[in-house]
């Protein structure tokens, strides 16, 4: 495959998220010895206060190598999937940084071509695309749930919100993560924040390889908590489209209740009444918080992915 010329393939770091992953990360970590040598990355492996044998693996591994490009960060208690993240990242000092599971389930060679595609298309972040592909039936309907949902309110054309393998340029995806969550609900903030700060995203099919060891943590109290946290995200960047949607249907919830006794020459019911003006608050209060919205962000600096310095109160 050939890449961009003028971007170096040593100015990336890969950030590992762990948490009880002893029986996996060993694995991932021997894949990397091999990658890092001919692609000349650096290693960032966070253990999110784990309770198994992880640290001592990382600590062995770290010895037994002692010219790996690794960096270990150790959090003396679980901060959750974003946390670990989001130090992972603060540590990078490499133009770009990718994130990739401890599960052993992602591709190495895929990196490749994430970054082929970043370069190519000139975008600030691609996403490793799964197809919807290494997960259970039930999980899949919630992801797909979730997507319509995003995809409605936000207006962005994204296939996978949640992939746990994504490319960022390191100094927009830093200034971004003030404003993130801690927990699952990261993966899906962290794409739907690049939308709103009008940063240009893409994304390209990976392979998802079947879990070796270990076991997934995610499950259905994960899925409801991202779907309440993707929700508030929607709400405090889109406000209009997400009210909009709530007053389009109260409006036909109106008429159905409504047109029967229009129809009969009863008139407008209390209940019709009702919901029409409910329908109208919320078209107002949606055009309200999007004022709201705009006004905080209008001063975001593009080009340093700063904040200019005003008297408002910071958003969130």
């Amino acid at each position: 495959m050939h890449l961009d010329q003028t971007v170096d393939n040593g100015s990336t770091t890969i950030v590992i998220p762990t948490f009880n992953e002893g029986e996996s990360i060993e694995y991932v970590l021997n894949e990397l010895l091999a990658y890092t040598r001919k692609h000349h990355c650096k290693v960032i492996v966070v253990d999110d206060g784990s309770t198994d044998h992880t640290q001592e693996i990382l600590n062995r591994f770290a010895a037994s190598n002692p010219t790996f490009p690794l960096h270990v960060i150790t959090h003396s208690q679980n901060r959750g999937y974003g946390g670990a993240i989001k130090s992972g990242i603060l540590a990078a000092d490499t133009d770009y940084v990718v994130t990739i599971d401890a599960d052993g389930q992602h591709n190495l060679t895929d990196i490749e071509e994430l970054k082929q595609k970043l370069f190519s298309e000139k975008a600030d972040m691609c996403i490793g695309n799964r197809n919807f592909n290494g997960s259970t039936f039930y999980r899949n309907i919630i992801k797909r749930l979730l997507l319509y949902i995003v995809r409605k309110s936000t207006g962005i054309n994204i296939s996978d919100l949640n992939s746990g393998m994504k490319l960022y340029k390191t100094s927009i995806v830093q200034s971004l993560l003030k404003y993130t969550p801690n927990g699952m609900p990261f993966s899906d903030t962290i794409v739907l924040l690049h939308h709103q700060f009008r940063y240009k995203i893409t994304e390209t099919d990976i392979i998802i390889r079947d879990r070796e060891n270990g076991k997934s943590t995610i499950n259905y109290k994960t899925a409801i908590y991202t779907l309440v946290e993707v929700a508030n995200i929607i709400i405090n960047f889109f406000p209009f489209r997400f009210f909009l949607y709530i007053a389009f249907s109260l409006f036909i919830l109106s008429l159905v209740w409504g047109l029967p006794f229009i129809m009969a020459g009863h008139g407008m019911s209390t209940g019709m009444s009702f919901l029409l003006l409910a329908s109208l608050n919320f078209v107002f209060f949606g055009i309200l918080l999007e004022n709201v919205v705009r006004s905080r962000f209008e001063d975001y600096d593009y080009n340093t992915q700063i904040r200019k310095p005003r008297d408002t109160k910071e958003f969130p």
